[in-house]
């Protein structure tokens, strides 16, 4: 006997067409819903990105300013028991006769205490090494009083950009506020303060590290300067003397960019009346990616110098690797290891 089975044709099914159809329209949803989400997370992040940017620069020029404020020479505080003082600065020495009038003022040509910068040069960009784009002395007297004798301090503040951890695909840099101290002791020496002659050495002992503004792009310092009187004084001979001093006006402006976005970016600035003399450093190494011209070949910039670069060329001490889109590959000298140096916007 056969069996018979009667097919119901207003029976509902799901075929594979409509399966298919289905999971192409949820992919389509779901793309579009990713897509909507990453965007705003991309948004979101270069929203806090520039939060935080601004805070550092503006944290950060406030903590040079606040720097560059107290910069001071050494000086020699000397108290006799009499009551008498006696103030001998780095800078300059002073003789009065005994009625206290002014006979005598003398300028230390010695740069040793001066603020020491990369002024007037441009631009300073990050680069593979660390750059100091400034260092100036801020003091504390020395005092020889006859109740005790207390040493003067110099704390040494050095202004240093460094490479980002992110450097090699970014090209930006980390700026940081170092500061070393040392002692000075002058009653050896007749002409106390005014004889010193140390100048700033890396090797003293660091007291603080700050790591003040993040995602450098780049950094000027220019310098204004005016001819001012320090003092008049008159010789034994009658003879009317003027000295003449500088005072200078520096002025820094830091500018910093999204590290996955160079389009995005922020600049601050800070001008302070310096209290110490200027010494203009011979600046620090320059090196920037113009262009990329070909698979083959690439326009650099390394000082003053613009260079047309090919994979085997050197760029000053070093030696390029490889020629990418948007970068190009460097060795330092007696290193194997591969840095990018990546093209910024100007």
């Amino acid at each position: 006997m056969i069996a018979k089975f009667k097919v119901d044709r207003n029976a509902r099914g799901v075929t594979l067409v409509e399966t298919m159809l289905a999971v192409i329209m949820l992919s389509l949803l779901f793309g579009s819903a990713n897509n909507v989400l990453s965007y705003s997370r991309r948004e979101t992040e270069k929203g806090f990105w520039i939060q935080q940017a601004i805070t550092q620069l503006r944290n950060g020029t406030r903590a040079i300013t606040d720097m560059l404020k107290k910069t001071s020479y050494p000086s020699t505080i000397i108290r006799y028991s009499t009551g008498e003082e006696k103030v001998i600065s780095f800078k300059e020495k002073r003789e009065y006769d005994i009625s206290g009038r002014l006979r005598k003022m003398e300028l230390n040509p010695s740069t040793a205490y001066d603020m020491h910068s990369i002024t007037d040069g441009g631009v300073v960009r990050p680069n593979f090494n660390d750059q100091t784009v400034m260092y100036y002395p801020v003091c504390e007297p020395e005092k020889d009083f006859d109740s005790g004798y207390i040493a003067g301090k110099v704390n040494w503040v050095q202004l240093v950009l460094k490479p980002s951890s992110h450097y090699s695909t970014s090209g930006l840099g980390t700026l940081f506020l170092i500061e070393r101290e040392k002692t000075y002791d002058t009653r050896s020496d007749s002409s106390r303060a005014f004889g010193l002659s140390d100048d700033f050495d890396t090797g003293d002992t660091i007291t603080r590290v700050r790591e003040i503004i993040n995602d450098v792009n780049a950094i000027e310092v220019y310098s204004y300067e005016i001819e001012e009187l320090r003092g008049i004084y008159v010789t034994q001979t009658g003879d009317r003397q003027e000295v003449i001093n500088k005072r200078i006006l520096v002025s820094i402006s830091i500018s910093v960019s999204h590290p996955k976005d160079s389009k995005i970016w922020l600049s601050d600035q800070c001008s302070v009346i310096n209290n110490v003399q200027l010494v203009k450093m011979v600046g620090g190494e320059y090196l920037e990616l113009l262009a990329v011209l070909s698979a083959n070949s690439a326009k650099v910039k390394y000082n003053t110098s613009e260079l047309t670069v090919s994979v085997g060329s050197a760029v000053g001490p070093y030696r390029v690797t490889k020629i990418e889109a948007n970068a190009i590959g460097l060795t330092e000298p007696g290193s194997t290891v591969e840095r990018l140096l990546v093209k910024t916007d100007s």
